[in-house]
């Protein structure tokens, strides 16, 4: 365990105490240091700014300070895969000087981990692109994820300074500046045809591949629905199409919401096999991934300040879902 002291400066006033951390005490110490290690030195009270102790993470900093953080672990980072560009087919449906906008197919995992030490993302991007390099070594340009089998747009920083930019619009700005819609084909219909659902969501005591829901522990998570389209099979089994709006970005936070108002994604193994009964159909029980899809993302560019906004078509494989119903 070490303790670093850093001074911050006047790019830095307004972003998140933990998001200039990370990338200030990677450029001192040379070493790549998850957001996730960071955070919890926070958290800890093992971090000042000028000699007062902060406890949030997302604390923003008011001007030019002097950092202490103590007691970090600077060889935190246990799985570091070396990252070899390889040549995947890429669906970009936007770039700029500072950003890509990735239509990312399901199957794809977003970046390597254990038992994916290649053909993710990361590796195509790097293939082809110069990405940020803030965070763990091997995410290079990741600003947000989405699951394995969760197909759609996703955004991708090309520098530091639009990774820092657009993280603060995610971490902060809860839909405002930066929106993020999916369609998710759902067992049952939800209660009310719109709503909001707001949690906390805590990772499962149990099974640590899940989370769940909670009334006071974990991170808070918000998620606004519309029910678009719903179909019977019979008089108690249906299924809908759910239009899903975040307005934070838990991990699971769709597939946990759904489960928690009774209506889980069809495919989620994770959180949905309970729903698989006879009176479906073959296409529908066999479904092989969570039938989610990141179908909208829209966001006032940080820089150029242009009011983007980007749509993605239902893959075919849930458009089929429909399709056989209709």
């Amino acid at each position: 365990m070490e303790s670093i002291n850093v001074t911050t400066s006047d790019q830095h006033i307004g972003k998140r105490l933990d998001v200039v951390l990370t990338n200030i005490v990677q450029v001192v110490t040379g070493k790549t240091i998850s957001r996730t290690t960071i955070q919890n030195c926070i958290r800890s009270g093992d971090v000042l700014v000028d000699n007062i102790v902060v406890l949030t993470p997302s604390t923003s900093l008011n001007k030019v300070s002097i950092v202490q953080i103590n007691n970090i672990d600077i060889n935190s980072n246990k799985h570091d895969y070396e990252i070899i560009s390889e040549e995947i087919p890429l669906d970009i449906v936007y770039e700029d000087d500072y950003v890509l906008v990735i239509n990312k197919p399901a199957g794809l995992v977003c970046h390597p981990a254990v038992g994916h030490k290649s053909g993710t993302l990361v590796h195509a991007l790097v293939n082809k692109f110069e990405l940020s390099n803030i965070g763990m070594s091997t995410r290079p340009g990741i600003v947000h994820r989405l699951d394995k089998d969760t197909s759609g747009l996703m955004l991708v920083a090309k520098t530091n300074e639009a990774h820092m930019a657009f993280s603060n619009l995610f971490a902060n700005y809860k839909g405002k500046l930066i929106k993020r819609k999916y369609l998710a084909i759902v067992f049952g219909i939800p209660r009310n045809a719109k709503g909001e659902i707001r949690t906390y969501i805590t990772r499962h005591q149990k099974n640590r591949q899940m989370f769940t829901t909670s009334d006071t522990n974990g991170k808070l998570a918000i998620t606004l629905y519309n029910v678009c389209k719903s179909f019977y099979f019979s008089s108690t089994k249906s299924i809908s199409v759910v239009e899903c709006e975040l307005l934070t970005g838990r991990t699971h936070q769709i597939r946990v919401h759904m489960k928690y108002i009774g209506c889980p994604l069809i495919g989620d193994q994770l959180y949905g096999k309970s729903k698989i009964e006879t009176v479906y159909p073959e296409y529908i029980k066999e479904f092989p991934r969570q039938a989610l899809h990141s179908s909208t993302l829209s966001f006032i560019h940080p820089f150029t300040k242009e009011n983007l906004v980007f749509y993605s078509p239902l893959p075919e494989d849930m458009d089929m879902i429909i399709k056989n119903i209709s």
